[in-house]
């Protein structure tokens, strides 16, 4: 079954666009009909992954706001999901709810929906998205899941604005040492066409360039390759694994790491928490939000053990995930019976520890990059200097 993109003519006469999904043109048609509209032309819109691949995670929460909001004022869930893949300008994103409201439309659920492309809607999400619908609270949890979305976006853009400055200063010097290696040493190198003893230095330059002029062409392959490599692997969670446990011994990023795996943690159990989610079922789905395997099995071994009977705090004081303080509110939240306020006010302080740091460490970077980028060409710089000197034999 595709996906078709319609327009036709209503009854007043205005031109409108929609789309449906049906197994052939014929098909199509006949439901733009049934709308009580008259087609115009219909066609064909291919549901490929290499179209879905352009959904971005801010167009996801852009869906997941817009969606709670004309629940919350009374539209129909099918209509709701009509109306957003009607107007929405993303072809790929359109096609996908188009898909949803035939799901929903043929009596599947909203969560069934989502869980189709679970690219885009982990797992999390998907279980929000069900204690919702079984609460008759979809639009509430909705906003919920929305304002974390929406947390997660901004922080990513922060950092990624944050790097603008040091990316552009390590592209800058890079370009200055490929036009210094095959444009400026070559040309003075007929300079020293004639000395007998070169200095080392400058033997070094010129060896260097005439190196880096002869395999550039590989050097260049080699990096790209190596860069798709590491895209292609990052999808193979024991690549990732490797990685983590490498920067996890960087002190700097070993603190980055704990605090986005706590994020995670924490505002997970407060969202399902918050939703009505029983504790012992919130443990096990917040065990897959987290990237961390070593993390992933303490709090297993947490979800068991609260099974059995023991107290929450008692069993994450055996984990590296929370600090003591934290463990003394939850303690606090399970004596009151106020949990998942609890976890929503450690969220909110552990956010914005998260933030620091990744302030600091931004800010560390830019002064730390302009001094290597700075020494490298500097030093090329000066050698250059020195070697034009010897050619006059000029006293320093």
């Amino acid at each position: 079954m595709n996906n078709w993109e319609f327009e036709a003519v209503d009854p007043a006469g205005a031109k409108v666009k929609g789309r449906v999904r049906a197994d052939s043109e014929q098909a199509a048609l006949l439901q733009v009909q049934q709308r009580n509209l008259s087609p115009l032309k219909v066609r064909v819109v291919k549901l490929e992954s290499d179209l879905f691949s352009r959904i971005s995670a801010g167009e996801i929460e852009q869906m997941t706001t817009e969606l709670a909001l004309l629940l919350r004022n009374g539209v129909q869930l099918d209509r709701a999901l009509e109306m957003m893949s009607a107007v929405n300008p993303n072809q790929a994103l359109a096609a996908l709810l188009t898909n949803m409201t035939e799901e929903v439309r043929g009596g599947g659920s909203l969560y069934g929906a989502f869980a189709r492309f679970p690219r885009y809607f982990d797992s999390l999400f998907c279980e929000m998205v069900r204690i919702g619908e079984e609460t008759g609270k979809l639009a509430e949890t909705l906003e919920r899941v929305a304002a974390s979305q929406k947390f997660q976006n901004e922080l990513k853009g922060k950092v990624n604005q944050a790097m603008i400055y040091p990316a552009f200063i390590l592209v800058v010097c890079i370009v200055a040492l490929f036009a210094i290696f095959n444009f400026i040493v070559p040309s003075m190198s007929g300079l020293f066409s004639n000395m007998k003893d070169i200095p080392a230095y400058t033997a070094f330059l010129i060896d260097t360039s005439n190196w880096m002029q002869k395999y550039q062409s590989l050097l260049v392959g080699f990096f790209v390759l190596l860069v798709l490599l590491v895209v292609f692997s990052w999808r193979k969670p024991a690549f990732k694994a490797m990685v983590f446990s490498i920067l996890r011994k960087l002190p700097v990023m070993k603190t980055g790491l704990l605090l986005s795996e706590r994020i995670r943690y924490v505002s997970a159990m407060h969202l399902m928490l918050q939703s009505g989610l029983p504790l012992a079922q919130a443990l096990g789905f917040a065990v897959g939000v987290l990237t961390d395997s070593r993390l992933q099995g303490q709090i297993r071994r947490v979800r068991d053990e609260v099974t059995q009977g023991r107290m929450l705090s008692e069993s994450l004081a055996l984990t590296d995930i929370l600090e003591p303080v934290m463990l003394s509110l939850i303690k606090v939240g399970e004596e009151s019976g106020r949990l998942d306020s609890i976890f929503g006010e450690i969220t909110t302080r552990t956010r914005w520890r998260f933030e620091q740091w990744a302030l600091r460490l931004t800010s560390m970077l830019e002064p730390l990059l302009i001094i290597i980028m700075g020494g490298l060409v500097g030093s090329v710089v000066v050698t250059m200097l020195l070697s034009i000197v010897a050619t006059t034999d000029v006293p320093l």
